[in-house]
């Protein structure tokens, strides 16, 4: 089996983190003690600026407060596609490994981010869509800027081209006609990275977070892994198509928050009912069902404290479906609003120091089958 760090070490000395570093000089000394896991947390920010929407943007300062945490208590900042796809193929990442993400490619990235993250020798994500960038937006990246953070171990990868509600389907459009649109919107992203950059890393974070089944297949067939925007820590039963991450903007973005959500394991979950994430009209209080695991992915939780949450509407009712609590479900007490809200399901560890973590996010269309922002 790999040695839990070999996908790491391929790396430029200057961007591996110092608590990697760190792990790897123990581990070279005492091999026995070297640390690894199965799971990994990945953070998704979006501005990084006080002047800024507050929903969608951290200040500088509480940007690093959360990498000065990171750094001080021994976190490892890894490159995003090693750890994804070392935890899709069952192999071992290095214990408290945090992936860092940014949607949107906002100018604010380089200005308040860059010089903390190339500081501290960090990698880190930028999820573009390229129509603002080729179009010279005021407030987004330049394709100059991009290759710069590139040569200091960015990662650029995919948020389509003009960054769309990818579920709607416009008047009269055909299933067949919506897919191959939806399509477009991730080649010729992908296409445009590679021309800019010389990166195709096949790594694509759904606007919004808005995905269906029929996406989902499509994009795996393609050989994309999917990121959403619902949280929750990431393992190796979580689906490829549609991975957590946590959201750090507005009221997210507290230390204290920060801090419970880092140090997250994944549920472990082998199913969800429905698969779908579009709310049915003639149901605005849809039930949302798991089956949890059992052996080697059981989870070290107290299964009996499960707690599920509701956007807007705080903790719902748990019900479970077997004797052997195998299987729970849980629906919203009252209609979910017409835009996004998800079902969050946590669990304390067995010693009551960090929470397992389950997360769906629903979108419920307007009576004309549109999404909004």
């Amino acid at each position: 089996m790999t040695p839990p760090t070999a996908s790491y070490t391929q790396l430029p000395k200057h961007l591996i983190s110092r608590s990697l570093k760190r792990l790897l000089a123990i581990a070279a000394l005492i091999p026995s003690l070297a640390i690894a896991a199965d799971s990994a947390v990945f953070l998704q920010y979006h501005h990084v600026s006080d002047k800024t929407p507050a929903i969608t943007s951290i200040t500088p300062e509480m940007f690093k407060q959360h990498l000065d945490y990171l750094d001080e208590n021994g976190f490892n900042v890894a490159p995003i596609e090693a750890t994804a796809k070392a935890i899709q193929n069952g192999e071992p990442v290095p214990d408290k490994t945090v992936v860092i993400t940014f949607d949107d490619a906002y100018k604010n990235i380089y200005e308040n981010a860059f010089p903390v993250l190339k500081e501290k020798g960090w990698p880190f994500t930028i999820f573009v869509s390229t129509q603002p960038v080729d179009r010279g937006f005021n407030n987004f990246l330049t394709w100059e800027q991009l290759r710069e953070m590139a040569r200091s171990g960015a990662t650029i990868a995919n948020h389509t081209t003009n960054h769309p509600h990818m579920p709607e389907k416009q008047p009269g459009e055909s299933d067949l006609a919506w897919l191959e649109r939806s399509r477009k919107e991730i080649t010729g992203t992908e296409q445009r990275i590679r021309e800019k950059t010389g990166q195709s890393v096949k790594m694509l974070a759904w606007p919004f977070g808005e995905t269906t089944p029929e996406l989902r297949k499509m994009i795996s067939e393609m050989g994309y892994i999917g990121f959403g925007q619902q949280s929750g820590a990431i393992g190796p039963l979580s689906d490829f198509t549609r991975l957590p991450r946590y959201p750090m903007s507005g009221n997210y973005s507290d230390l204290s928050g920060f801090r419970t959500k880092i140090n997250s394991k994944p549920l472990p979950v082998t199913r969800q009912e429905p698969e779908n994430a579009l709310v049915n009209p003639k149901d605005l209080t849809p039930s949302f069902t798991l089956t949890l695991a059992d052996g080697r992915y059981h989870g070290n939780y107290q299964k009996q404290q499960i707690s599920c949450y509701v956007s807007g509407q705080g903790k719902v009712e748990v019900e479970w479906l077997d004797k052997e609590k195998t299987r729970f479900t849980t629906r919203a007490k009252s209609p979910l609003p017409v835009g996004r809200s998800r079902y969050n399901c946590t669990a304390p560890s067995i010693d009551g120091s960090h929470y397992y973590w389950f997360s769906h996010q629903w979108l419920r269309l307007t009576e004309d089958g549109k999404a909004i922002d």
